[in-house]
Order: C-alpha cells, then sequence, then structure tokens
C-alpha cells in the first residue's frame, strides 16, 4: 500500500525513483538475463584436486557464459582476473565448510571459513553459507547460530545470502526426502536468507512454494549422461526453480564449454 501523497515526501519520491537495497540491486543483477545459470567451482574445499578444476585460475576461464561462479574465498583472489571485466559472471563465495560434504564425516559441523566482509573485500556479489540440520542438538544449534550472525552481517553490507542445505543419505533416511528439505529450507528462511540452493525432491514443487525466497536446484553428483542433466534443468525450472547451480556435470563435461552454453539455452529459454 502506498503512503498518502504529501504525508512522506522525500518516502514517496524514493518510491517513485525505483530505490532499491544493495541486496536487491545484486539480486536483480544475477537475474537480469532470466532465471539463472550458477557454476559451482568449490569443490576442491572438500575433495581437493577434483577433476576438471584441478587447476582452477586456468578452468575457470571455460565459465564466462556463467551467471555467477561459487569458489571458495582465497580462490576467489587466485581467479581474480577472470572477474575483473565488465561482463563476467558475478562471484559468489563459500564463507563457512560442512563436515558433511566430506566423505568420512557425518556430524553436520559447519564453521565458518570467512566474514561477509572479507567475501566482500575479495570481490563478492553474493555470499552462501551451508547449513546441516536436524542431525544432532549441538550441530543443529550451531548451524542456526551461525546463519543468523550471516544474515545480520549480509544484511549491513549489502550482500544476499543464499542458505545451502543438503541432505545426507542414511542421516535424514533418503536424501530426497520431501519433508525434510521442506522443513529445513523454511526454516533457513525463517532465520534469514534471501535465496536457497537444495536438492530436487520428488515434490519439488513444494518445496519452492515452502519459502519466500528464490530457490535454486542443484545438480550434485555426475549424471549418466549429458542430456540427462539438461533434462533435469527443463524438469526443475518446470517445477518454479529460479535457477539452477552446477558443478561436476558441468566441468567435467566432454566440452564444459560447450555444454555450459547448452544448459544457458535451456534455462534461458
Amino acid at each position: 500500500m502506498r503512503k498518502p501523497p504529501g504525508r512522506y515526501p522525500r518516502q514517496d519520491h524514493e518510491e517513485r525513483m525505483g530505490r532499491m537495497t544493495g541486496k536487491e540491486i545484486r539480486l536483480e543483477r544475477l537475474f537480469s538475463r532470466g532465471k539463472a545459470v550458477v557454476v559451482a567451482l568449490d569443490h576442491g574445499g572438500y575433495m581437493g584436486p577434483v577433476a576438471g578444476v584441478v587447476n582452477l585460475p586456468e578452468a575457470i576461464t571455460q565459465f564466462a557464459e556463467a551467471d555467477a561462479i561459487l569458489v571458495n574465498p582465497h580462490m576467489a583472489t587466485q581467479c581474480g582476473q577472470f572477474f575483473a571485466h565488465r561482463d563476467a559472471p558475478l562471484m559468489i563465495v563459500r564463507i563457512n565448510w560442512g563436515s558433511h560434504y566430506c566423505p568420512y564425516f557425518t556430524e553436520g559441523y559447519g564453521p565458518r571459513t570467512a566474514t561477509v566482509r572479507r567475501a566482500v573485500s575479495v570481490g563478492a556479489d553474493l555470499v552462501i553459507v551451508s547449513l546441516l540440520l536436524g542431525v544432532n542438538e549441538r550441530a543443529h544449534a550451531d548451524n542456526i547460530e551461525l546463519l543468523g550472525q550471516l544474515y545480520e552481517e549480509s544484511e549491513t553490507l549489502g550482500i544476499p545470502l543464499i542458505g545451502e542445505f543438503i541432505p545426507v543419505e542414511g542421516v535424514h533416511g533418503k536424501a530426497t526426502d520431501d519433508e525434510v528439505v521442506r522443513v529445513s529450507v523454511r526454516l533457513a528462511a525463517e532465520v534469514g536468507v534471501d535465496a536457497v540452493k537444495t536438492v530436487r525432491t520428488p515434490g519439488f514443487k513444494s518445496v519452492v512454494e515452502a519459502v519466500p525466497v528464490p530457490v535454486f536446484a542443484l545438480g550434485g553428483a555426475k549424471m549418466k549422461s549429458e542430456e540427462d542433466a539438461l533434462q533435469f534443468a527443463r524438469e526443475s525450472l518446470a517445477e518454479g526453480a529460479a535457477g539452477v547451480v552446477y558443478g561436476r556435470n558441468v566441468f567435467q563435461a566432454e566440452n564444459p564449454q560447450d555444454f555450459l552454453h547448452q544448459l544457458r539455452v535451456v534455462v534461458k529459454d
């Protein structure tokens, strides 16, 4: 509802001029060309030198068509030249580490690796925090506390915060359980996130409808074929995804640059 004319002249003028917050501006840039294609290149922080991104400053040059690239804080500085031009993808910086992404841990601890301020200092346009909720009381509480702290920092600096929830097989039951994902992303949205990145469940549409922020479907492990990966994107978008986040399905493709182009066509058209 608009304010009564003349009562708040400055606010009315700002509304007419399209006043936006820093977060809104950065999110508009991410979606300025339609639904978003994000390439995740942060796997080295959990898996070491993964095939396809062993030399990340060299490999990253193949992904200039992405709308955004996800990296860890120090790799952002190592790849700075890639981001340092007008048409470069946006930079998303991961600001915590999740023990559950390593093949030998399941407890779900997510200590921060950077403040939002540090992420901004290395060039971040957005930041992402990984959450493993519902594993044990201590880890759950620590993840919630961290999320609250990071959201406050992100609000102060005007940097959008993406909340990432990926359930773990055997810990949450089935890793694609609708209820687990729906409850967890809603919990994150209640504490504070500007977007969500999560798995695509059989009832993914209900996950999207559970939160009032954009939801990205993640590609996860390498799929059987590139056509499977493209079809996965089509179906995710049809169910309401605001975009996709692909890692291994892009950088381990037979021709990563060509596959990324095909993925853009699917997502944008």
